[in-house]
């Protein structure tokens, strides 16, 4: 009887253990011998703290959560003499008081099936074809967008129904049909909403990790001007894009009827949907009309957190249960990091590093904005997660960017949120596995998921090319 193996690098289980511990490894030898020149002790070991937290977001070794990663940093902080106000910034900004409502919205949509309601009423509005049914989505993208900032939530919304209509469309398991639909689907449930501050978690989470005097500069206004129009055009290049690399050459057999038929069997409207509804909208229209009544964004989303919980759609297990409070950790730690770069010496060190490289790249805007995106985009076969991390460090550089050059931070916010979005591999992005795991067999070719990420990136590309003319007319990048 042969001896059975332990461990071993090839097996698949071994893997994120072996890469947590290099990760693990290398934050401890930075920590422990501080081999770089010009920063300080205190900034080795935060730094290295940072290297061991990456081990843990970006291998999940047994699957632990995210916030023993937020520990390790808290940790390390502590032992280099950090503040803990400065350590716990994060958790008491306006942006963290953002995305929590922000989540419980989305729970809202999902726990009353006001989410699907609203997806089968456009959808039994249209005539059943593929690129008919790309403008549905695109146009549920957009409702949803309105209604919660949680990306994540209308992306499981919105993928469960696309697997109805690919099921009834008798689109074949692993055909460019089903992943057309299902792509589409999860595409504009994920990245329409960036084009405004409150229509993705993109607004308060990359808001949060500006320096404090960079934050004040990120409006709803200023993010609108700059974002909406560039993230439109991202999604429609994408949708056409996508439509002609994964274009099947069959008819969908289903009919109008059909379409009609799904949104039949939801029943009537319920007294919650209902409710859930005119809350949503109540808060999209007091963040609209933000200028005439004065009331900070935040103070807006909690007041419809209040009205949820007081027509009691959410309930007291729910708020413990609803959301992911191990993401809402993980966020307020990586929010909390510019302020302890900056205590630990660290933004200094990085601001002489890359500061050859942003003078070069800042000769001209086209440049710079071209050559962050694909530097970012680079970085982020390392930061798998969202790139927020690679987005912490380089926020640091915002203040001497804007003074010197003129750049207004919300450029790179632009670039922070196009390369959080990358997925050329699966591993890039966690709504790619969360969204597999959900629909199992029955969701996209993995093959053609990766076809869709070199259209997103190229779409990006473009967009970059056509809108850094229309960025220096709204003066966010010099001329």
């Amino acid at each position: 009887m042969s001896e059975k193996k332990i461990f071993s690098i090839a097996d698949p289980k071994t893997r994120p253990y072996l890469g947590f511990l290099i990760f693990a490894l290398a934050g401890l030898v930075i920590s422990v011998f501080t081999p770089f020149a010009g920063l300080s002790p205190s900034g080795h070991i935060v730094f290295g703290s940072l290297i061991g937290a990456l081990g843990i977001w970006i291998f999940k070794p047994g699957n632990i959560p995210y916030f023993a990663g937020a520990i390790i940093i808290i940790v390390g902080c502590v032992a280099a003499g950090i503040s803990i106000k400065t350590v716990t910034s994060g958790f008491s900004s306006a942006s963290m008081w953002l995305l929590i409502p922000a989540m419980f919205f989305g729970f809202a949509l999902r726990k009353t099936g006001l989410g699907n309601r609203i997806a089968f009423f456009v959808l039994e509005k249209i005539k059943p074809s593929y690129p008919m049914i790309l403008m549905g989505w695109f146009i549920i993208g957009l409702l949803f967008s309105f209604l919660t900032p949680s990306s994540t939530v209308r992306m499981l919304i919105l993928c469960a129904v696309a697997v109805c209509v690919a099921d009834a469309c008798q689109l074949e398991k692993g055909s460019q049909g089903r992943s057309l639909i299902l792509i589409s689907a999860w595409f504009t449930a994920i990245f329409i909403g960036i084009g405004w501050f409150t229509g993705s978690l993109n607004g308060p989470v990359l808001t949060g990790f500006l320096p404090v005097e960079m934050q004040a500069l990120i409006t709803p206004d200023i993010w609108l001007k700059t974002m909406c129009l560039p993230w439109i055009f991202i999604t429609i290049v994408f949708l056409i894009g996508l439509f002609f690399v994964l274009r099947p050459k069959e008819k969908l057999p289903v009919t109008k009827d059909d379409m009609r038929r799904f949104y039949s069997d939801l029943g009537k409207i319920t007294p919650d949907e209902i409710a859930t509804l005119v809350i949503l909208i109540g808060v999209f229209l007091g963040l609209g009309f933000q200028k005439m009544h004065g009331l900070p964004p935040f103070a807006i989303m909690l007041t419809g957190l209040f009205f949820l919980m007081l027509f009691k759609i959410i309930t007291v297990p729910d708020i413990g249960n609803g959301v992911s409070w191990d993401i809402i950790i993980f966020i307020g730690t990586i929010m909390g990091l510019s302020g302890i770069f900056a205590e630990a010496g660290i933004v200094e060190w990085i601001s002489a590093g890359i500061a050859p490289l942003t003078t070069l790249l800042a000769t001209s805007p086209l440049i710079f904005v071209m050559g962050l995106m694909l530097l970012f985009t680079a970085l982020r076969f390392l930061d798998i997660t969202w790139g927020w991390t690679t987005a912490a460090l380089l926020s640091t550089t915002t203040p001497m960017l804007y003074s010197v050059y003129g750049i207004h931070p919300i450029i790179l916010l632009f670039v922070f949120a196009a390369g959080g979005g990358i997925f050329f591999l699966s591993y890039q992005q966690p709504w790619i596995a969360l969204t597999e795991s959900v629909t199992k067999d029955a969701g996209w070719n993995v093959k053609h998921m990766q076809k869709a990420g070199i259209v997103f990136f190229g779409s990006v590309l473009l967009a970059i090319l056509v809108f850094v003319p229309y960025w220096q007319w709204i003066g966010v990048l010099p001329s």
